[in-house]
């Protein structure tokens, strides 16, 4: 069975946006920037990896990213379509059209989609 891994910035009282779904009030600098370039650098996303001189760097703990229609259509407000090519990627949501290959739109209940998952 595959193993799952829950990875998600949040805030010390457990939010993961801001009032208006604001998300650029995490940090990223100093000795958390340079733990998460170290330790999970496949969680950031294709635009930044060359920057970030992540270009050729492999996965080391994550193979899949799973997203919902909100936490991906900020990449779309921008023209990406595949923000993570270098992981599987499955956005949920009911109302968003297939709009990259390389990203699957799960339609379906993300519950059983995640256990069928685990299963492989």
């Amino acid at each position: 069975m595959r193993k799952l891994t829950y990875y998600v910035g949040t805030t010390l009282d457990g939010f993961i946006a801001g009032p208006d779904g604001q998300f650029d009030f995490f940090p990223f600098e100093g000795d958390l920037a340079a733990a998460l370039l170290a330790e999970y650098p496949e969680t950031i996303p294709a635009h930044g990896r060359g920057p970030l001189g992540l270009d050729g760097v492999a996965n080391r703990r994550f193979d899949t990213v799973l997203m919902g229609r909100v936490t991906y259509e900020p990449g779309l407000a921008a023209g990406v379509t595949s923000p993570y090519p270098h992981l599987k990627q499955y956005v949920f949501s009911r109302t968003l059209a297939q709009l990259d290959p390389a990203v699957e739109v799960v339609p379906t209940d993300p519950v059983a989609f995640v256990r069928d998952l685990k299963k492989q």
